[in-house]
């Protein structure tokens, strides 16, 4: 297998900080940056979840929900307010059930 090299910039704090952590588990660097590469190549995807953190309390981000479809002539009813509080918590096989079941309900209309 050829190899390459790949060039990355980062803040050299992390960088030294992360080898410490990683040498403490035995690893380095460059082995944890080629195990995501074939977690990314074997997953098609992103092996961790990515999101953006919040400050927002729950209920003011179903507010937020709530404004927008309102304002978009979709007022969301109580069983909608109360499948986004739902979903907001639930875990990612509980999530994938519920958009599979919305997407039920929608196909027979």
């Amino acid at each position: 297998m050829e190899k390459t090299f790949l060039q990355v910039r980062t803040d050299k704090n992390d960088k030294e900080q992360a080898s410490v952590i990683l040498e403490n588990l035995g690893t380095n660097l460059s082995s944890v940056v080629n195990m995501l590469l074939k977690q990314i190549i074997m997953t098609k995807s992103i092996p961790f979840e990515v999101k953006i953190s919040s400050n927002y309390s729950s209920d003011e981000i179903i507010s937020e929900v709530q404004a927008s479809m309102a304002m978009e002539n979709m007022p969301l009813t109580e069983d909608d307010l109360q499948l986004l509080k739902t979903y907001q918590f639930a875990n990612d096989k509980q999530k994938n059930d519920m958009r599979n079941q919305i997407l039920d309900e929608y196909r027979e209309k």
